[in-house]
């Protein structure tokens, strides 16, 4: 197949940058037409969720799987969900955290409500019912947007949604006997159907009462009034059983009136004299007791039982004998008793579920008033008003997707930003400050071990760095930094340098790690003769080191035991072979050096060729070397050890490197004031080039004498037959 194909929809723009041929992203339609471009041309296929210098919150949102990556799918499902809830792709185009109302479409949600339904329904709620658009900040006003008063239409109702006090207390009754919902402002509510399960159990309680009335009339005996004489009788029942039980001993022994009235005598009184409060004085019998005394219904009672037992005489006691009674007998009493026999017996037998905890009276107040029916309506308003909680969500996703989804792509489907000098791309970290220079391409990095290992194969010079937030907040960071200009001499591991993250906050940081490759050909050039000259001074370094170790421990000896020492002193003798294989060396090398020195001497005018070919010969593996590892430079392996998909090479031109790590330079009309009163001397360089010359000469002059049979004479003439090689003829 071709690579370039015709689409009768859209024609696709693509450039070429440091090599790397990109799709444009440039107008909506190329947004809209993506679906339709291979994604073998897409620049990258997938990138992490968290590490890069983007809204988190948009990545986790386009992240539909959660697996910490947005795919190539997951790009093209949010082009569909454009496509479908957006009037005015367009809007999309230019970076904002706002959506006017008329670039919300009305096709529905998922939920049921179109955009722009709900982007109206939450305005609403927020007191702006004539804003044309809507914002991130409306969308993520929760403490407005999710109180317990408001309407919200998740289906969920709180009590504190309703105005009437006695619904809303119904409400609350539902929510106890139920165990509510929880809603999203954090409170409980009810729903339909524990509304509905609420009135159904009631109702069948209602139903079991008025089946007992018409049944058996015994049971409630007083009629309507039995429910309220029960509960009457219920209060007063112990008391008035004590009452009598205590006339039945002092019946049964006269000592124990004079015993019982000490012990209540001791009742009227604290400790300290001061008479009980009116909560002890209830613990005192219901009257004065005496054998066979009937219990007086007057003033004489206990005051703390006055108020229950004139309940009790006006509910049970003149109802059931229909007239006045000043006083009631035992036997009149147990009479009454034996009347809530069967009443209780039928209580007991209440059919037992989440409602029957309210009780008879409760249960008939509720049913006899219209809380259900505004209960029904409420709960209607709320399954008919647009899901906030669900629409808040959607909106705000639409409203991210406005601000972040364009900006993404040029960082996913085209690298645009990262070749754009005046952006960033969403990868680039901050800046790195170290050794007189500025890297502008850094990467977080969260294992340096493992993200070295595949980030060698980028061929750049990188650098591993701690850093740690200058703020006392102890934050930690771990970053790789692209180094693609100046000397690197002087980049060790311990290095310290300051970094600033795109916040503009600074970190100090420390060089832990170094991936070594050339940054230029000048510095391939270079590279031989600087290993060779660090290599020398290692040795020498190493050989003094060794000398000054043995010299020490021979003196040591010396100082310890010097009789010793003394002792084991060889006398030196000269040894004919030592010198003998001196002597030889030294010719040998002699020859060496003279066969060298001919031969350079023998090309005459091409000398300085020589000279450049030596250099060549040297320098040149060096920069072949280097000019290929800088053209196969490029930061896709560095992105996929950090979790990106890169589908091609997103190489480092050597203009592009030079512009990510800039070098100082001087401000425009500055000036330097060359002297230095601090320098130190001139180093006497003509000096040292004069005596080096002069020693070469002489060295020449010996071994040309030493090889020439006919010594100072043969060389002088081979000097003049050199010599009028050069001569210019008539």
């Amino acid at each position: 197949m071709s690579k370039k194909q015709v689409s009768d929809k859209h024609f696709w723009h693509f450039v070429q940058n440091g090599g790397l041929i990109q799709p444009e992203i440039s107008t909506i339609d190329d947004v809209l037409n993506l679906e339709n471009l291979d994604p073998k041309m897409w620049t990258a296929l997938a990138c992490p969720v968290s590490g890069l210098e983007f809204s988190e919150e948009t990545l986790n949102l386009l992240d539909s799987d959660k697996n910490g990556r947005v795919r190539v799918p997951e790009i093209l499902s949010v082009i569909s969900y454009i496509k479908k809830y957006f009037a005015k792709p367009e809007i999309i185009m230019t970076e904002g955290d706002s959506i006017p109302l008329e670039a919300l479409s009305e096709t529905n949600f998922a939920c049921g409500h179109s955009p722009l339904e709900s982007a109206t329904s939450v305005l609403k709620i927020l007191n702006k019912p004539d804003s044309k658009e809507i914002c991130y900040n409306d969308v993520s006003a929760s403490d407005k947007l999710f109180t317990p008063n408001v309407i919200n239409g998740d289906g969920i109702l709180p009590a504190e949604c309703i105005k009437d006090e006695f619904v809303c207390s119904v409400v609350k009754d539902i929510i106890n006997c139920t165990g509510g919902t929880d809603e999203i402002s954090g409170v409980k509510g009810i729903t339909r159907s524990q509304k509905e399960e609420f009135f159904t159990k009631a109702k069948e309680i209602k139903n079991w009462r008025e089946a007992a009335v018409q049944e058996d009339p015994k049971i409630f005996f007083l009629k309507e009034g039995t429910d309220l004489a029960a509960k009457s009788f219920v209060k007063v029942q112990d008391k008035i059983n004590d009452f009598y039980l205590r006339c039945s001993l002092i019946n049964y022994d006269q000592n124990a009136k004079e015993i019982l009235k000490s012990q209540t005598d001791k009742m009227f009184l604290t400790e300290n004299g001061t008479l009980f409060e009116k909560e002890n004085l209830a613990l005192l019998p219901l009257a004065l007791c005496d054998a066979g005394k009937s219990l007086p219904l007057d003033e004489t009672l206990n005051p703390a039982w006055i108020s229950d037992m004139k309940s009790f005489k006006d509910n049970v006691i003149t109802p059931l004998f229909k007239k006045e009674i000043t006083s009631l007998s035992e036997s009149n009493w147990r009479k009454i008793e034996e009347f809530f026999v069967p009443y209780f017996s039928w209580y007991k037998a209440m059919p037992e579920n989440s409602v029957s905890t309210l009780g008879l009276d409760r249960i008939t107040q509720i049913l006899n008033s219209d809380a259900e029916k505004i209960i029904d309506e409420y709960l209607e308003k709320e399954e008919c008003h647009p899901p906030i909680s669900l629409a808040s969500v959607e909106l705000k996703k639409m409203i991210l997707i406005r601000r972040d989804f364009v900006k993404l792509l040029k960082n996913f489907v085209c690298f645009a930003d990262f070749y754009n000098p005046e952006k960033k791309a969403i990868f680039q970290a901050g800046t790195l400050f170290i050794d007189g220079r500025s890297c502008d391409l850094c990467f977080k990095v969260l294992d340096i071990a493992k993200h070295g290992t595949m980030a060698s194969l980028s061929q750049c010079f990188l650098v591993y760095c701690d850093c740690v937030k200058k703020d006392n907040s102890g934050q930690k960071m771990q970053i790789a930094a692209l180094i693609s200009n100046g000397e690197t001499d002087n980049l060790l591991v311990g290095r310290n340098g300051i970094f600033f993250d795109r916040n503009n906050e600074d970190w100090d940081a420390t060089i832990v790690k170094i991936i070594d490759n050339p940054v230029s050909i000048k510095q391939a050039f270079w590279a031989p003769y600087k290993k060779i000259m660090r290599l020398i001074q290692e040795k020498i370094a190493k050989s003094t080191n060794a000398a000054e170790s043995k010299v020490f421990d021979s003196m040591t000896k010396v100082v310890e035991n010097p009789k010793e020492i003394t002792n084991t002193i060889p006398t030196k003798k000269t040894d004919v072979g030592t010198i003998a294989a001196i002597s030889v060396a030294f010719t040998g090398i002699a020859t060496v050096v003279g066969g060298i020195m001919e031969a350079f001497l023998g090309l005459g005018k091409w000398i300085p060729l020589g000279i450049i070919g030596i250099i060549l010969v040297i320098s040149l593996p060096s920069m072949l070397i280097a000019w290929r590892k800088l053209k196969q430079r490029n930061i896709a392996p560095i992105l996929d050890a950090s979790g990106w998909a890169i589908n091609g090479n997103v190489k480092i031109p050597t203009l592009l490197g030079d512009s990510l790590t800039k070098l100082p330079v001087y401000p425009v009309k500055s000036f330097l004031t060359i002297k230095d009163p601090y320098a130190s001397k001139k180093f006497p360089i003509k000096r040292v080039i004069f005596g080096v010359i002069l020693l070469a000469i002489i060295l020449i002059a010996l071994i040309l004498i030493l090889k020439n049979p006919d010594g100072i004479s043969g060389v002088w003439q081979n000097i003049k037959n050199f010599a009028s090689k050069f001569k210019i003829s008539k």
